[in-house]
């Protein structure tokens, strides 16, 4: 996790792994409180994935990597 100047967080959700698993974040773990609704966006696919409270969590493919920022 890196804080951003616009004060977002930049997370980086790892699978190494050998098959597809869920990887999640939390906002406690980002310094953010957990009933917070945060704009989560994936930075490689260059798309919103909205609106959400508490932690994001995806499906993760083997030896992959999804690259986020947070932004309540």
């Amino acid at each position: 996790m890196k804080q951003l100047k616009d004060g977002s967080r930049a997370v980086i959700l790892f699978n190494r792994g050998k098959s597809e698993t869920e990887v999640s974040v939390s906002w406690t773990e980002l310094g953010y409180p957990e009933h917070v609704s945060a704009s989560v966006r994936d930075l490689w696919a260059g798309k919103d994935l909205g609106k959400v409270t508490g932690k994001y969590a995806a499906k993760v493919a083997p030896h992959e990597a999804l690259v986020l920022t947070v932004r309540p």
